[in-house]
């Protein structure tokens, strides 16, 4: 399973790009939680992030199927 990681994701992982072995399909709540386990630096900033799948935001209680690509798009602020 594909994911992209944003914003200060990509800092913490240092990649904009993971590629994770989970079985699918999934929801995306076990998908982050494999995310985790490769990238345990990201647990404290994944309960805030929003999710996509192409255009359309999702859950964390929706399906992933292995060919779709997740999007974690961290909170933003601004002033």
């Amino acid at each position: 399973m594909k994911i992209e990681l944003y914003g200060r994701l990509r800092e913490v992982a240092s990649t904009q790009t993971v590629e994770l072995s989970v079985d699918t399909p999934c929801t995306i709540a076990e998908a982050l939680t494999a995310l985790v386990r490769e990238y345990p630096a990201l647990a404290d900033t994944l309960p805030r992030v929003a999710c996509a799948v192409g255009d359309e935001m999702r859950t964390r209680q929706d399906i992933l199927q292995g060919d779709e690509t997740l999007v974690l798009l961290p909170p933003v602020s601004g002033g």
